[in-house]
């Protein structure tokens, strides 16, 4: 119930933020210090991490394996683990429900350890899958 509940923070969230469109040849431009801001410097240390912080729910998906570690507070935050034998692991995606004098938004980052056109493929993923989620929250807002 409680990830089900927080499932509808981040929909709702996207749904009012703004993303651009997702094309599947160029790389994607990197924000410096965007995962660094975390305080991580690797996948296996902001795992162990954030298994430790107070209020952490750790979730591993099925059949898939992936490890997902919701973090209520002081932000909305989701942390998405690739398992072991994904065309991108180790990597860590990091979406984090944001507010500011226009909105709510999702800020996404990502620290990914495999090579540059795995985690580009990656990240691009976890964009259409916010673009779905958006959609489907509109849809259902008409």
């Amino acid at each position: 119930m409680r990830a089900l509940k927080m499932a509808g923070v981040l929909a709702l969230a996207l749904a009012s933020s703004a993303m651009a469109s997702v094309q599947a040849d160029p790389p994607l431009k990197e924000t410096p210090g965007a995962f660094s801001r975390s305080g991580y410097k690797t996948v296996a240390e902001a795992l162990a991490g954030l298994k430790q912080r107070p209020g952490a729910v750790v979730e591993v998906t099925k059949p898939d394996g992936w490890t997902v570690v919701t973090l209520p507070e002081p932000q909305y935050e989701l942390w998405s683990f690739t398992p072991p034998g994904h065309y991108a692991h180790p990597a860590a995606v990091r979406r984090a429900v944001m507010q500011n004098s226009r909105g709510t938004y999702v800020e996404m980052t990502a620290l990914c350890e495999a090579d540059k056109a795995s985690c580009d493929r990656l990240m691009r993923e976890f964009q259409a899958l916010n673009q779905k989620m958006r959609e489907d929250v509109q849809r259902r807002a008409e």
